[in-house]
């Protein structure tokens, strides 16, 4: 079994049992495999967790790759909100205990944080894009696209843990979330940038 398909085969048993309640005997036996079976691929369950990991960001890095371009728009950052939390739901069981999997495995915190500081040096990157472009106002305060950059990818690491406490673990809502942090950017758009998030949305259709 070749790497990138016991990564997949693996999340649907870490997803199903959580990151506290799984561990290598339990996936061997759901994947009915033996550890000699897939030993080329990893060493033990550390291993393994930093290979999903890296798997992740690297689904990530893609999904956001469009922001590093010299032009943009709004609705690409509605969208790659959208793939991003597509993603986190395909590696939900990362984010429902994200503080213990970093604490526990130091390779992949330093991965960690080396993702989200690109993600907000993306997100500043686009939000100046769309001041250039007349979509956002200027900053009213110093800092205050960086302060809003913080605030978007602190809510995007958590939303699966509070999707879990207010509507159970069986459904995940990545589109309403997705909708709820693009909602921040509303006190910076400008009257084209408004116009443009009510198309995105379809806010604009009469029967909204």
């Amino acid at each position: 079994m070749d790497l990138q398909t016991l990564i997949e085969k693996s999340l649907t048993v870490f997803n199903e049992y959580g990151y506290h309640r799984t561990d290598m005997e339990l996936l061997m036996d759901q994947l009915q495999i033996r550890p000699s079976d897939v030993k080329s691929e990893f060493t033990d369950f550390e291993d393994l967790i930093i290979k999903i990991f890296y798997s992740l960001c690297a689904e990530s890095d893609a999904a956001t790759a469009e922001i590093d371009k010299s032009s943009t728009s709004l609705e690409l950052l509605y969208s790659s909100t959208l793939a991003s939390y597509k993603i986190q739901f395909k590696y939900r069981f990362f984010f429902m205990d994200l503080g213990a999997i970093i604490n526990q495995h130091e390779a992949v915190k330093d991965r960690y944080f080396e993702l989200i500081s690109l993600r907000k040096t993306q997100l500043i990157h686009l939000f100046n894009l769309l001041f250039q472009e007349g979509v956002f106002e200027n900053e009213k305060f110093p800092g205050s696209f960086e302060n809003l950059a913080n605030q978007m990818t602190m809510l995007s690491d958590y939303w699966p843990t509070h999707n879990q406490i207010i509507f159970g673990k069986e459904i995940f809502h990545y589109q309403y979330y997705s909708k709820l942090v693009f909602s921040m950017v509303l006190p910076f758009l400008t009257e084209a940038g408004l116009n443009e998030y009510k198309r995105i949305l379809g806010y604009d259709k009469p029967d909204r």
